[in-house]
């Protein structure tokens, strides 16, 4: 049997704030499921998320963007920059 996992126990696991799950559920950017009203994760399939780059943020951008999701507000502009910074060359890539 598959094993499924609370949002605290995935915001744990991927080492996130709950608020940062809660707003992926909520904006539909990470696969869940509904059991009797109750949101619920799949390990294989967000550890296939994952590996598909639906999770790529650096750690370091983690820290800057976790917190509190009013405190912490990022523009569309900001998220853009970081994104490109993460990048790799195409002559660098394997």
């Amino acid at each position: 049997m598959e094993m499924y996992l609370t949002i605290d126990e995935l915001a744990d696991y991927l080492k996130l704030a709950e608020q940062t799950i809660r707003r992926w559920v909520l904006n539909r950017e990470i696969p869940f499921h509904k059991i009797r009203k109750v949101i619920r994760f799949r390990v294989s399939e967000i550890e296939k998320w994952i590996n598909d780059g639906g999770y790529i943020l650096a750690e370091e951008q983690r820290a800057d963007i976790e917190g509190d999701l009013f405190e912490d507000i990022i523009s569309l502009d900001e998220l853009a920059e970081m994104e490109l910074e993460n990048e790799i060359p195409e002559d660098e890539e394997e």
